[in-house]
């Protein structure tokens, strides 16, 4: 589908699609797909839904969802809004129905892929309530980082804006030394102790502007968008001494792991999110052959 084809179909969306409930917050809710629950704020007039972080303003993790797949409409003012496919290769559908534009009204289903999203609306009551929940759902419970799965949403878009912007993005891998051992030693209550500190003392230690997520088990990942290599390996040092320096307690047991950090950031030759995760990757294998409690490019 050309683009003038879509501009002509954003205006003459049908008529009579006004949102009944007042002026409320439009979003989409993900009712069935890998992502149950996550919330799309609908806070634009034109927002691109799709599989891919570079040309899609929501991002859909879905195999069967196109790189660009759809456009939601939204006239909050006139509180009408609509959806208009965008040529994608397995179609568009509103409450089943196969849909190339038309209109959207609370409690619809959009059909992507094998995603299901409905539109809907939340008042500022119910906004906090959904907002508290997206933060329990994508807080790991132990360590109080994201979770694994938002880093995969996440990480791919920030990747995408550097590229896209120019601006530089590290990325760091981290992983607990000795963990193995202490299990062994100590039990898993104390190697579980030990991945709880770890996250807090990540979190605690990284700038405000940056995130980490428990990747899983005893390692984790970090970055930050607007930071460049030299800032990435500073971070990662503060990091290392903070994790060695702390006292590892578990009732009348202490125990001394430390971490060893890999870091890399983004360049002209790295090609993907997926690249610049795995040269990070790389460098944490060589922090590990160093001896371990280290940070390496």
């Amino acid at each position: 589908m050309g683009a003038s084809r879509t501009e002509t179909q954003i205006l003459q969306l049908p008529d009579g699609f006004k949102a009944k409930g007042g002026r409320r917050q439009p979003v989409l809710v993900v009712v069935q797909g890998d992502e149950i629950g996550r919330r799309y704020l609908l806070n634009e007039r034109h927002l691109v839904l799709g599989r891919d972080p570079e040309r899609a303003d929501l991002l859909v993790s879905d195999p069967s969802v196109s790189g660009r797949h759809a456009l939601v409409v939204v006239d909050a003012d006139e509180e009408r809004y609509g959806i208009v496919d965008l040529g994608s290769r397995n179609g568009t559908y509103v409450n089943g129905q196969l849909a190339e534009s038309g209109s959207l009204r609370d409690g619809d289903k959009i059909f992507l892929g094998t995603t299901v999203l409905k539109f809907t609306f939340h008042d500022s009551i119910e906004e906090q309530f959904h907002g508290e929940l997206d933060r329990l759902m994508h807080l790991d419970s132990l360590t109080g980082l994201y979770v694994r799965r938002w880093f995969d949403q996440e990480y791919p878009r920030a990747f995408a804006r550097g590229r896209a912007e120019g601006r530089d993005l590290w990325v760091a891998m981290l992983d607990l030394d000795g963990l193995k051992a202490i299990n062994d030693l100590h039990g898993h209550q104390m190697g579980s102790h030990c991945i709880a500190e770890a996250g807090k003392l990540i979190k605690s230690t990284l700038p405000a502007d940056a995130s980490a997520a428990r990747f899983g088990g005893d390692e984790f990942v970090a970055w930050r968008a607007g930071g460049d290599f030299e800032d990435g390996l500073d971070v990662a040092e503060a990091i290392r001494r903070r994790v060695e320096g702390h006292e590892f307690r578990w009732g009348d047991v202490s125990v001394a792991p430390t971490v060893s950090i890999g870091v890399a950031a983004l360049a002209p030759d790295v090609e993907g999110a997926e690249e610049l995760l795995r040269l990070a990757d790389d460098a944490l294998y060589r922090a590990k052959k160093k001896g371990r409690n280290a940070v390496s490019r």
